[in-house]
Parts: C-alpha cells; structure tokens; sequence
C-alpha cells in the first residue's frame, strides 16, 4: 500500500487471480492481529462509549447473518412485521418504545445513530416546510455531535448553535432566545436537537422544560411557524431508563416528535446497529413508493440486514429491564470508581460525574489541564475545552466507564493515572511552548520560507533521530521549543570573498553532532546535516539556498552525502504556493503549485506532522541517448477546476504525513534526441482535458511542458484567460554543474572543520551565481512572465 510507505495514496490493480486458502488466511490473520481486542491489556477505552458485545447478541447475529435476510422497508405499521427477523424487528422497536414512554411510535434499525440523526432530521424538516419556499432553521448545542451539524448541511438548513454555559446543557432561557431569534429573521420552519448523554459529558439537556417551552411556542404561533423536536439519545437511551426512570428526557414529552438510540454504544450489540423510533404519523413525510421494485420505503438506506433485527430482539428479550439496570448500575459502580483514582493522583482535579450516566469528567490541575500524550493514547482519552465554574474556559477530559471495563483495568488506569500527572507536572520545568518559530533566532526566521525542510522548528525528540536505533519512530516530530534545544547562531565575521556570515547548530560546541550546522549570509545559506539527517534526507547531505535578488526567486543546490551533485531547483512564487524546476543529471521535474507545511497536530500539544500539497508534476526522464519523447505515466488524482482544502485538517494527521498530487505524468525522451515535442500532444485526445492545474505564479491554470534540442520550456495559461508564464531550462544543466563542482565529502561529518564549510559554502554559492543565473519579468496582466534558466558552458 502506498499511503503506508509515502504518504499518498494510489490505486491498487484488482488481482487477476484469487489467494490460495493459506495466503488468505495469512492476510485475515495478520490484520487480525493487528486490530485491537477487547482483551488487550494496553488499550483501555476510556475515553469512548464503546462496549463488547453480549454474547446473547453476537449469537443471534451470527446465526442469522447466514440467511442474508432484507428488513427493507419499516415493519411498524398496522399489519407489518409478521413473520422472521421482521416480526423480530417489530417486537425489539415496539419494546423500546415502551420504554421510552411512547403510546405508540414507528421506527427502524439504522446502521446507526448518525443515520438516524439524518431521517429524523429530514422528517422534522418536511413536516415544519409548508413549501419550497419555507425557511427552516436548526437549533442545536455547540457540544452537539457532529452527525447533527452534518445533517444540517445535507438537508440544507439554516443552522444556529447554542454556546454551552456553566452548566454545559442548553438552558430554557438560551432557547427561548434562539427560537426567537430565528422567528426574527424570518424561519417558518424550527426544529430543535437536543441531547439525552452529551459524547463529551454525558449530561443531559432538560428535555421536559425544553420540550414543554416549544410546545407552548408552536400552540402560540400555529398559524405561523411550526416546530419539531428531535432528542439524540445515543449515548442515554440505553442508559437513562435504567439508571434514573424519573428523568423526563423521552416521549413522555408530548412535545418530542422523534429521538435516536445507539444500541451498539450502551445496548450492547455488535457494530452497526442503531433506532430511529419516531411518533406516528410522521413517517409519511418520507415514504416512498417504489414502481420500479414495487417497494413502499419510508427508510434512508432501504436494505437493511435482518442479523441485526435478530440480535436487537435477542439482547432485548434476553436480558429484559432487570438485566440491563444490573448491567447499567456495575458501569456506574465502575465510573465512581474511576472518580477515586482521578481524585487519589491529582487531588486539585475538578471532577464532574455526570447524574445517572457512566460518565466522568476530569479538569486536571496540571499544566493547560493536559495529560502526556502516551497515556491519553493508551487511554484513548480526548481534551476538550470546555467552560469552567469559576468562569473562563478550561480543558477536560472524559472517561467512559463502560460495559466491557474490569476492576483490573481500572486498578492499571489509577497507577499510570498518578505517573501521568507527575509527568505532566514535571514538562512545565522544560522550557515552555511557543509561537511556530520559537527556538529559531531571529537571523534565522526567513530560512523556512525558502525550503520545504523543516528541521530548523520541527525536529525528533533528543535521542530518537536515529533511524537505525530502536526507539526511532518517523511519526515523533515535535516542537524544536519543546526539546530545549534552540537553534545557537554565532557571527563568524568575514568570508574569504568578503560576506559577513553567521554559523548556527543546535549546539555549535558539537556543530556537526546535532542534526545540522549551516551558514548564513546576506544573500544565501547552507546546510550541512549529521549522520542521522542524512540517513533520513531526501535531498542529499548539503543543500545551498541562494537569493537572486527578486522576491519569491531563489536557486537550491544539493548534494549527496558523499559531495557529488544531485540536483539544481529553481522556485518561483512568494506566496504559500510555489512553481519549481528541479534539475538532475538524467531528469528534470517540473512542479507548480507546490504548497509545504508544517502543522501542529492538536491544540495545545508540541506534535507535529507535515504536508507536502503539489497540483501539477511532470518528470521528464532523459535517457542516454536520441529516442524520440513518449508519454509513460499520467496519472491524474485531483480537479484543479473544483475548490477543494489543499491540506488536511491538523486534527487528521494521526500519524502518516500527508502528500497529494492532482496531476503526475513521466514523459521519457532522450537526452541527445534533436525533435520537438509538448505534453499537450503526448496525451490523449480523451484526457487531454485533464490538464489543468494550480500554479504558484498565476493561480488556476492549463500547463503545457515542451522540449527541443536540449531545452525544456514550462507554459502556464491562467483560467479564465489572461496571465501567462514561460520557464525555460537548460536540460544539461545537471550534468554542467556536477563536473563545475569540486567533490565536498560530507559522509563523516565530524572529521569536519567550520572554516573549511564556511569555504566552500562561499565558493559554491557562487558557482551558482555565475552559472545558473535567473531572470523574472512581469508585465502584467495579459504579457508573458519569460523566466530564463541557464547555465553557460
């Protein structure tokens, strides 16, 4: 898989043939393997509602999984249900919302509560629309889960959110003011979602005031606006009824018209299991009679696995009210016992147990509230920032004490609970977080924006950054600010050519020791890296950045480790995108709209991951020799024609560093070959459409890449017409500057001498200077950017 090893993804060719038994079952086994039990010993879910299944359901499922049984359709109605995981289907719902104080009700098993979220949401939103032209908003908390904000988005509505107080749930007095905000701005149609067991709490908004509040409103205003109330009840609806009968959070509400339950959170049946039960009448507002299969659905997905019917009835009928109440009050026992421990390893900890819910929630008195990230990890804990009693806002931390959780587990969590703290306590001795370029002197700060490395803020922890010892993980980037090892510059004075330079190392008593030493001039640097660095680098051992006097114009030079010549890259664009030309010996690769960037994994934390975002890449192979030039790949990934976020959430950068192409094509042609050639008509007719990209220079783009007699030239046209750009390089350019080039060796860095880098760092970057000189004019919108590339014989 490609994503694994380079951090994008490609698509695999289908096997032409199956597995053998054994190949197979080698495959099932090792991502067996590899996914967590319920029984391993060094994840605890904590921080989630997840639970194993009862045996009871996973019976049931497995029994009639095999049957391939279609509880399409909804089988509540009058006469529906009558026979098989149907009929089963039937009795669970029917049992549930009996439960759930409803005289009557309809419903369906959905593959979960988000699914149920969405139909619910859409029958509010058809109910409270008297037309096409009825304006509906959707009033719901801040600390909502998301599946409500999606709902929204996909039904279109106008949404408002509520910003949780003190108390964390949506108070009376906060919706009267929503709900009369929104008439103000003109809604005809209010549905409200509240929730019974808040993911991130597991408090519960007061339903019953709540309800009887728009009850009251929609009497008062029913010539004129409707109303709807939605209850996600995902985390509760298997909780609550249980643990506390009294709390009025269900359809004992005459003003709750339908509520979600998650049976595969606290219902103890295997993924993907989830109810929609709504109050009658309301189904009709999304049922859909089928000529073509002759089917009346009033469902969201329409075939739906009977297996799960099965394993509902079967937990359901199984274990009865007395069953889940023991099994309910065992977790309650078990999240009290989860409040000791958080009391016993940081008695300053503000502690909110949720009522009747198997909830705890931890503000820590460590610094910003935070736990190490290894124990959250373990733990699977998440810190949210949330308001606090005595005002202001603070982070917490939630644990979930559910089905599946032992004494023994929680006994572990208590003793690691007490480390975690003292290790959190301890970080704030270290020198503290930062702004992005903390740790970098201030002589140092532009160096970022001319190189797409960012070891100069964004590095390995001390003693993990050898590859080749154990420890090293390539995903354990943090903060330089957080090693306690800034960047050191000192003024070396003059070079030999009359430069005032600076030389800087994370430590210039060890210069060539730790990661790197350069050197810094007023118009170029250069970097030499250690073993380590160099192990991992993929430009080589040394790499030049020389200015050329325009803005967002610079020459990069690199080197291997062993001092020969890799690649010469020219880099145009001053923005976060750049337009670049990398030349090697036998390629050259043209890259536009190349966007580099470091990112802070989570709020609050020192980790980091990158991204490298790039819209258009063309290798041009030059083979030893005069072929003709032919396409060899193109591959294309993306649309620059339609907007889409360039580089991922920095809450998605879990572990892998992000790359992504829209376009990547291979065009091979011999270095000697005297014909002219351009992508354009290397491609095919049917995708030559394709090309269209990003660039750094213009913007949104058709390019074209051409080649004759030594000579590759780079076109953009932007989109609509109107700017354009020529970049033209010198295909021998590689091959010049190898042999221009005397050989530094770099491969022992600590048989190194400044004075002698200081040299060469001063003599190279002046070869690049007389010999890969560059040229930028813009006249404008309408002329032609020419930017020359050469390099004299």
């Amino acid at each position: 898989m490609g994503d694994l090893e380079n951090g994008w993804t490609i698509s695999d060719t289908f096997p032409a043939a199956g597995l053998s038994p054994g190949e197979l079952t080698a495959g099932l086994d090792r991502a067996y393997a590899e996914t967590t039990g319920w029984d391993d010993p060094t994840v605890t879910r904590l921080g989630f509602a997840m639970s194993a299944p009862h045996e009871v359901a996973l019976s049931a499922w497995t029994r009639f999984l095999a049957l391939n049984s279609n509880n399409v359709g909804v089988h509540t109605p009058f006469g529906a249900g009558r026979a098989g995981t149907r009929r089963l289907e039937r009795e669970a719902l029917l049992g549930l919302a009996g439960l759930l104080h409803a005289d009557s009700a309809d419903g369906y098993i959905t593959s979960g509560a988000t699914e149920a979220v969405l139909q619910g949401l859409r029958i509010g939103r058809n109910a409270v629309r008297a037309d096409a032209s009825s304006r509906v908003t959707l009033i719901t908390s801040e600390y909502a889960h998301h599946s409500v904000t999606k709902a929204a988005e996909v039904l279109g509505l106008d949404l408002r959110t509520i910003a949780p107080g003190p108390s964390w749930v949506i108070e009376p007095e906060q919706l009267a003011q929503a709900v009369e905000a929104a008439i103000a701005a003109g809604a005809t149609g209010i549905i409200v979602a509240l929730t019974a067991g808040y993911y991130n709490s597991g408090l519960c908004d007061p339903v019953d005031q709540l309800a009887a509040l728009l009850r009251r409103r929609a009497v008062q205003l029913a010539d004129q606006v409707r109303f709807f109330c939605y209850v996600d009840a995902a985390h509760g609806g298997f909780i609550f009824p249980f643990s506390d009968p009294a709390l009025a959070f269900d359809f004992r509400n005459v003003g709750v018209h339908a509520m979600a339950l998650d049976p595969h959170k606290s219902g103890l049946l295997p993924y993907s299991c989830g109810v929609l039960l709504v109050r009658k009448g309301l189904l009709g507002h999304v049922t859909e009679a089928s000529p073509v299969t002759g089917i009346v659905d009033s469902t969201l997905t329409g075939s739906r696995p009977g297996a799960a019917a099965a394993a509902l009835w079967a937990t359901i009928f199984g274990l009865g009210h007395s069953g889940f109440t023991a099994a309910i009050q065992e977790c309650l026992r078990r999240r009290d016992l989860i409040a000791d421990a958080i009391r016993a390893a940081d008695p300053e900890a503000e502690i909110r147990p949720a009522p009747a819910s198997p909830v705890v929630v931890a503000g820590f008195s460590t610094p910003d509230g935070l736990l190490p990230k290894e124990f959250t990890e373990r733990y699977r804990l998440l810190a949210v920032s949330a308001p606090a009693p005595q005002g202001g806002r603070r982070s917490y931390h939630h644990f979930y004490a559910g089905h599946s959780l032992t004494d023994e587990q929680i006994a572990r969590f208590a003793t690691g609970l007490s480390e975690a703290v003292a290790q959190a306590r301890a970080a704030r001795a270290r020198p503290g977080r930062g702004k992005a370029d903390a740790g970098v002197p201030e002589q140092l700060r532009d160096i970022a924006a001319d190189t797409d490395c960012f070891r100069h803020y964004i590095v390995h922890p001390p003693g993990r950054r050898d590859p080749d010892e154990p420890g090293y993980s390539f995903h354990t980037f943090l903060h330089r600010s957080a090693t306690g090892e800034p960047l050191q510059v000192r003024d070396w004075g003059e070079t030999a050519t009359g430069r005032q330079a600076h030389v800087y190392a994370p430590d210039l008593a060890d210069p060539f020791g730790n990661e790197l030493f350069g050197v810094r001039t007023a118009d170029y640097y250069v970097e030499v890296l250690d073993r380590s660095q160099q192990k991992l680098s993929l430009v080589g051992g040394v790499h030049f950045c020389v200015g050329t006097g325009e803005p967002g114009e610079r020459v990069l030079m690199n080197l291997e480790s062993t001092g020969e010549f890799r690649s010469l890259e020219y880099k145009f664009g001053e923005g976060e995108f750049t337009d670049e030309i990398q030349c090697f010996r036998d390629r050259v690769v043209v890259k536009l709209g190349k966007s580099a960037r470091g990112f802070r994994r989570r709020a609050h934390s020192d980790e980091y991951s990158f991204s490298i975002d790039t819209s258009f890449e063309c290798t041009v192979e030059l083979a030893d020799d005069d072929r003709p030039a032919r396409l060899d790949m193109l591959r294309v990934s993306g649309d620059p024609l339609l907007p889409r976020r360039t580089h991922l959430l920095r809450q998605e950068y879990q572990r892998f560093p992000n790359r992504f192409f829209d376009i990547e094509c291979t065009v091979v042609v011999g270095a000697r070959s005297q014909d002219a050639w351009r992508l354009s008509d290397l491609v095919a007719a049917s995708t030559a459409d394709a090309l269209v990209a990003r660039s750094g220079l213009v913007g949104r783009c058709v390019p074209d890449v051409s080649g004759s007699a030594g000579e590759l030239v780079v076109t953009t046209a932007s989109l609509p017409a109107g700017r354009r750009t020529r970049m033209a390089v010198d295909t021998g350019v590689g091959q010049r500057m190898a042999r221009l080039l005397p050989v530094f060796d770099v491969s022992e860095p600590e048989r190194l001498r400044v004075d002698d880098v200081v040299a060469v760092a001063d003599h190279g970057a002046d070869l690049i200077r007389a010999h890969a000189a560059v040229r930028s004019t813009d006249g404008g919108s309408g002329t032609v950017l020419a930017t020359a590339v050469g390099v004299a014989a």
